[in-house]
């Protein structure tokens, strides 16, 4: 998955560390779980005293986790989960509600019909928490008959490309239009947009989202995309360099009260609250954040 918000969580996160006093050590692996297992040894070796890590692969990040706690630093997973490790902290967004809320907007619009599922890379965690939010806010629709869920799969790598195939085979092989298209990427998206209008469809199915991007909020203004939940990601890079600083400082981390099962233990997690996002409210929450210009997304 490559996304547009990255850049801006690492302007985040290294403003809020130096403001807080410290300095913050950047390093991008391009989606190379291995590179990032390097990279972690070699800030370690730089001198780092806590990890943060946008994992990229669930399982084999927990090398990174053993690695640093044998060298005396903490983790915190950022956003995705570490498996099967002693980490520390795990800080995210409460993704099950991301799937609920998709869910929860679509179906007041549209209470009855056939849905797609278009969820993200399942190697990912978070894919599978979107997932269970959104069949969670199905089942009654589901049980009474009222909605059927007409496709269902994961998109590998959460890629807008992968998705547009999967749902072009669909709609070759069924030569039935759905009502709506649950899917868990602002990117998936996209690209599932770009094959519609060959189909003359743009418009005619409900489409949701995640992450606010550039482009989808811009498919939001045209109607092509129904909406979008936005996490917002300075309040995550910011909390994360909170946390940092805190551990550094050996302070308590207070609000870290929730838990997950990583495999291995149950990690103390803080959850984050991610919000939808239409074309009413486009103004006062992404632009409002300065995470998309208003010039950019109505200056088409």
């Amino acid at each position: 998955m490559v996304s547009g918000r990255y850049v801006k969580e690492k302007e985040y996160f290294s403003s809020k560390v130096q403001e807080l006093g410290g300095e913050a050590l950047i390093a991008s692996a391009d989606y190379n779980d291995q590179t990032q297992i390097q990279q972690a040894k070699d800030l370690i070796e730089q001198g780092a005293k806590v990890l943060v890590v946008n994992s990229i692969n669930l399982n084999t990040s927990a090398a990174i986790v053993r690695y640093a706690h044998d060298k005396g630093v903490k983790v915190i997973a950022y956003d995705r989960l570490i498996r099967n490790c002693d980490l520390d902290y795990f800080l995210t967004f409460d993704n099950e509600k991301v799937g609920k809320l998709m869910t929860d907007y679509v179906t007041k619009i549209k209470p009855n019909g056939n849905f797609i599922l278009l969820g993200g890379d399942k190697s990912d965690q978070n894919a599978v928490w979107v997932k269970g939010g959104q069949k969670s806010a199905l089942t009654s629709f589901l049980s009474d008959g009222k909605i059927k869920i007409v496709y269902d799969t994961y998109v590998e790598d959460w890629s807008g490309e992968n998705a547009r195939t999967d749902i072009k085979k669909y709609l070759d092989l069924s030569l039935q239009k759905p009502d709506a298209i649950l899917s868990a990427y602002d990117g998936m998206s996209t690209g599932v947009i770009d094959l519609l209008k060959e189909y003359h469809l743009e418009g005619k199915i409900l489409i949701t989202g995640q992450d606010a991007e550039l482009a989808a909020c811009q498919n939001i203004v045209k109607g092509y995309q129904t909406m979008t939940v936005y996490k917002s990601v300075k309040k995550l890079a910011e909390k994360a360099a909170e946390i940092s600083m805190k551990l550094i400082k050996s302070e308590g981390i207070k609000d870290a009260d929730k838990k997950i099962n990583n495999g291995q233990i149950d990690v103390s997690t803080i959850f984050l609250d991610p919000v939808a996002v239409d074309k009413d409210n486009l103004r006062s929450t992404v632009v409002a954040d300065g995470f998309q210009s208003e010039k950019e997304i109505y200056n088409q």
